[in-house]
């Protein structure tokens, strides 16, 4: 699972989490930090299957972003439904070891479960300490090279429409809420000055390529009125609408292969402005009918099947200005 998925729990369970906003100016500024841990597991040839934990570490990952957002309310009539309406509009600045991101987002809530949102983001990265935040695979050598940083771009479009409820509107109590998520986005998502179907990586995730994809994501949660504020789960389920994305490599690839992450939450509210929710992760990705070691081999193999793994720990920190 990529943090963009993450991102997506906000919208729903945002009740859980303590809110910034200025109810007079309607201005909310909110850092937010994640940090993933990945432990290492063994590629396994073959048909579906699944992979156990080999070692304790494979890599960490983290980022950092700045959003500030404007809440304009748009009260569509009297009636309690309608009268909360508002339009949010979110700018943000993401930056980590070797990326950095721009990103802009407009959201329309008509009634209190429908949030409808558009969105888009740019961005460039550079190779540090072996660590490669934008880069291209050649085929040839069968490994990724770097491309130039702010002469190639990493850009991505999004629509997404979110329902979203809290059993708490309808039973009074403080244990009464279970929150349920359901959000479908359209992306696209590509890097500038280089062809469809080439491979590339960017943030350090691999075996990417310019194209339409999905993104649906389903969280199911019960929030206390404690410290620890949530437990939840969570599945994404994201992929390329066509494997022609991948071009000469599309079929053999498997470029239309639908990744799954289902993941366990848990939310700490540890004061009015800051907030942390750890979550473990399993991933189902593809497997290959090759043996072998490193991610950087996929693009040359045939794809065969489904690899499940535990993928990652992950922490995020949000601070509520």
């Amino acid at each position: 699972m990529t943090f963009v998925a993450v991102l997506l729990v906000s919208p729903a369970l945002a009740a859980a989490e303590p809110s910034s906003a200025d109810d007079e100016s309607g201005i909310s500024l909110s850092l937010t930090t994640d940090f993933a841990w990945y432990p290492k597991y063994d590629f396994k040839p073959g048909d579906d299957h699944f992979s156990g934990v080999s070692g304790p570490f494979d890599g960490i990952k983290g980022i950092t972003r700045l959003d500030a957002s404007y809440t304009l309310p748009t009260p569509m009539g009297s009636h309690w439904l309608v009268n909360g309406a508002n339009v949010e509009f979110t700018g943000g600045f993401e930056i980590c070891p070797v990326s950095v991101r721009t990103i802009a987002n407009i959201g329309f809530t008509p009634v209190p479960f429908l949030v409808f949102e558009t969105g888009a983001s740019v961005g460039s990265g550079w190779t540090l300490l072996g660590l490669e935040g934008m880069s291209r695979y050649d085929f040839e050598k069968g490994e990724y090279k770097d491309i130039t940083p702010f002469a190639h771009y990493y850009r991505d479009f999004h629509v997404s429409g979110t329902f979203q409820f809290d059993t708490g509107a309808l039973i009074e109590g403080e244990w009464s809420h279970v929150v349920m998520m359901v959000t479908y986005e359209l992306l696209f998502a590509g890097l500038t000055g280089i062809d469809d179907g080439d491979v590339w990586q960017w943030q350090t995730t691999k075996n990417m390529s310019n194209g339409w994809q999905y993104d649906f994501v389903a969280v199911l949660g019960y929030k206390m009125p404690l410290v620890l504020s949530m437990v939840g789960v969570m599945a994404d389920f994201y992929g390329h609408f066509d494997s022609s994305d991948y071009g000469k490599i599309g079929m053999r690839f498997d470029g239309d292969f639908m990744t799954v992450d289902l993941s366990l939450l848990l939310t700490f509210d540890l004061n009015e402005t800051n907030s942390i929710t750890v979550m473990g992760e399993f991933e189902r990705n593809r497997s290959f009918e090759t043996e072998h070691d490193d991610l950087e081999d996929e693009p040359l193999l045939v794809a065969s099947g489904a690899e499940w793994a535990f993928y990652m720990v992950a922490l995020r920190w949000i601070h509520n200005f």
